[in-house]
């Protein structure tokens, strides 16, 4: 979210979580010097999410710091050191890995303990989510008990087939691209429409 009116009627839905894209080479970019206004999201239930790109430590730590977050998302290349280093500090860290290492767990081990959540997305050159799906298949074989949201290319369409996975670890699903009017900017009544179908 990056349009403070958008985020306020996308509020009034009850989400879960709302995004922040802090990745300058996103098309969601929040801007280097964002309305701290924001991030006072009107329903205090909902968890604000900062999702973040490679970068450096103190950068993140700061901008939790300062109260505009309340959790953040890894979506680049950040080794289980960095994932560490932000919960040390008492930061709930999301990591968005490849669905491929499902199948290679010693991958996912290695953020074992370090990680608060997985999210699982289809991989692509750039960083960032590809707006497409991946084989969902491939979650009957995830054991490792660490609760993951579902990523990539999620659409209004989808709820029913979402409402039908038997994950024991599923958390969530992460909506973006297929909701949108532009980016950045929620279509309110799809919106509106899958969450009542998915809840």
């Amino acid at each position: 979210m990056k349009d403070a009116e958008n985020l306020e009627v996308v509020c009034s839905l009850a989400p879960d979580f709302i995004g922040f894209i802090f990745f300058k080479g996103s098309v969601r970019y929040i801007g280097i010097r964002p309305d701290p206004a924001l991030f006072s999201i009107p329903r205090k239930e909902t968890t604000r999410v900062g999702v973040f790109v490679n970068e450096p430590l103190i950068s993140v730590q700061r901008i939790v710091d300062a109260g505009w977050l309340d959790m953040v998302q890894l979506h680049g290349s950040e080794t289980p050191a960095y994932c560490k280093a932000l919960v040390n500090e008492g930061i709930h860290v999301i990591k968005a890995l490849d669905p491929g290492l499902i199948g290679n767990e010693n991958g996912l081990k290695a953020y074992y303990g370090v990680v608060h959540y997985f999210l699982f997305d289809t991989p692509g050159e750039n960083h960032g989510g590809t707006g497409r799906k991946f084989d969902w298949d491939v979650l009957t074989g995830y054991s490792l008990p660490v609760p993951f949201f579902l990523s990539g290319g999620i659409g209004p369409d989808d709820a029913p087939a979402i409402r039908e996975l038997e994950q024991m670890w599923f958390h969530g699903v992460d909506l973006n691209s297929r909701f949108e009017r532009e980016p950045g900017l929620k279509n309110v009544k799809q919106l509106e429409n899958f969450f009542k179908e998915i809840r």
